[in-house]
C-alpha cells in the first residue's frame, strides 16, 4: 500500500504542476486575445467545488488531481464573436502556442532551481558486481551478480571520488580492487560483500564473508572476470551562484534541443531498436520519478527536480507536434488558413481533431501498456 501511495504522490507532484503551467499559458493567451474562458479548473472533472467567478470565468477545484484544464468558447466554431475560432489568426497562434511556451519557460526555471537549490556532487562509491563470467576467478571465490564488494583481506573497497575542478570528477577506477586481487594471487583470500536478497531490486542486503584460494596466472587487466558498476554512496552539496545556475540551465536546454535534432541520426548510426527509443507515458515518467525518490536518501533531490524540468520541456515539444488534437495540429490549421486566405470548414476541423484524439488515446494506452510490462527505470 505504501508503494501505491508513493506512485500516486509522485504522479501528482511530478505531472500535475507541469500540466497546470501548460494550461496557464493557454489561459493567459486567451485572456489577452479577448477570448471568453468559461472555466479554469484545477484537476479534472467531476467538479468538487466552485472556488469563485471573475470576469465571466468560473474557477473550480475538481476531484481528479492531475493538472488543470481551460475551457474556451468555440475552439472550432467562429459563430460566437468571443470564441477562439473568431479571434484573429495572430491571436489564435499566440493562444495555442502559449501552452508549450510556458512549458519551455517552466523547464528553464526548474533547471535553474535544481542547480541553485539541489545540486550535489558524488563523493564516495563502492564496487557493485553486475555480471560474473562462467569459470572466472570471481565465480570460484563465490561472488554473485548484485554483490557490493565491501572489503578484501580487511582492506576497505569504499572509494573517494577525486575532482579535477569544482564539479568535474576524475575518471572512476577499479584499480584498487584489481590491485587487491592481484596481491592475493596463489593464496587464500577473504572477501566481504553486501548481498541483496534480489539482485535486480538490491533490497534487504546482508553481509556475507567469502573464503577461497585465488588461482595463479591471473589476467592482469581483469583478474576477477566480472562486469562492474560504480554505486554512489555519498554526495555533498554544490553551492552554485545565481549566474552559474542560470548558465547551466540554459546549457541544459541547448543540449536537449541538440539531442532531439540528432536523435534520428543517432538511432540509424548506432542501430538502436525501437524499444530503446520508444516514448514513455505518464506511467513510465512516474516509474522513473519514484526510482529517483527512492534513491534521494543518498543522491538528494537534484535528479528528481531536474527530471521535472525535462518533462516540462518534453511536454511542450510533444504538444507542438503537427498532429490533430494537439496544439501543433491546431496551429497547422491556422497556418494553412493564413496561406490560403480562407478558413477551413469548422466541421471538417472538428472531425479531424476528433479522429486525431481517438488515435492519440489509442497510442497512449499502448505506450502505457509497454511501460507496465517493460518498465524503463534510470540506470545507476
Amino acid at each position: 500500500m505504501s508503494d501505491v501511495l508513493l506512485y500516486i504522490l509522485v504522479f501528482i507532484v511530478l505531472i500535475g504542476p507541469l500540466m497546470i503551467i501548460h494550461e496557464l499559458g493557454h489561459f493567459w493567451g486567451a485572456k489577452a486575445a479577448g477570448v471568453r474562458v468559461e472555466e479554469f479548473g484545477l484537476g479534472f472533472p467531476p467538479r468538487m467545488l466552485k472556488l469563485f467567478e471573475r470576469d465571466g470565468t468560473v474557477y473550480s477545484l475538481n476531484w481528479l488531481p492531475i493538472g488543470a484544464f481551460v475551457k474556451m468558447t468555440g475552439e472550432d466554431d467562429p459563430d460566437d464573436p468571443h470564441s477562439l475560432a473568431a479571434a484573429s489568426k495572430r491571436w489564435r497562434l499566440i493562444t495555442l502556442a502559449a501552452g508549450p511556451a510556458m512549458n519551455f519557460l517552466g523547464a528553464l526555471v526548474i533547471f535553474f532551481l535544481a542547480y541553485l537549490l539541489f545540486a550535489t556532487r558524488p563523493m564516495m562509491y563502492q564496487y557493485r558486481v553486475e555480471e560474473v563470467n562462467v569459470g572466472s576467478t570471481a565465480e570460484k571465490i563465490g561472488l554473485r551478480a548484485g554483490d557490493a564488494i565491501k572489503s578484501i583481506d580487511g582492506r576497505a573497497m569504499l572509494q573517494r571520488i577525486e575532482y579535477s575542478s569544482a564539479t568535474e570528477p576524475r575518471e572512476l577506477s577499479h584499480q584498487v580492487l584489481r590491485d587487491a586481487v592481484l596481491a592475493s594471487e596463489g593464496r587464500e583470500i577473504e572477501v566481504v560483500v553486501l548481498r541483496p536478497q534480489d539482485a535486480t531490486q538490491r533490497a534487504n542486503e546482508s553481509e556475507v564473508t567469502l573464503h577461497a584460494t585465488v588461482p595463479g596466472g591471473l589476467n592482469r587487466e581483469a583478474p576477477l572476470g566480472i562486469r562492474l558498476s560504480y554505486q554512489l554512496l555519498q554526495v555533498e552539496r554544490v553551492p552554485y551562484t545565481v549566474g552559474e545556475a542560470a548558465s547551466r540551465a540554459v546549457a541544459d536546454i541547448g543540449r536537449i534541443v541538440n539531442t532531439i535534432i540528432s536523435l534520428p541520426t543517432e538511432i540509424a548510426r548506432r542501430g538502436m531498436s525501437l524499444e530503446q527509443a520508444r516514448p514513455v507515458s505518464v506511467i513510465g515518467m512516474t516509474q522513473m520519478g519514484v526510482s529517483m525518490i527512492q534513491h534521494s536518501d543518498v543522491e538528494g533531490y537534484f535528479s528528481f527536480v531536474w527530471f521535472a524540468g525535462f518533462i516540462s520541456f518534453a511536454l511542450g515539444m510533444t504538444n507542438l507536434l503537427p498532429l490533430p488534437a494537439l496544439d501543433g495540429g491546431r496551429i497547422v490549421f491556422v497556418l494553412i488558413e493564413w496561406i490560403r486566405g480562407k478558413r477551413i470548414d469548422p466541421k471538417a476541423q472538428q472531425w479531424v481533431h476528433g479522429m486525431g484524439f481517438a488515435v492519440l488515446i489509442g497510442l497512449s494506452l499502448l505506450i502505457m501498456f509497454l511501460d507496465i510490462v517493460r518498465p524503463i527505470v534510470p540506470t545507476r
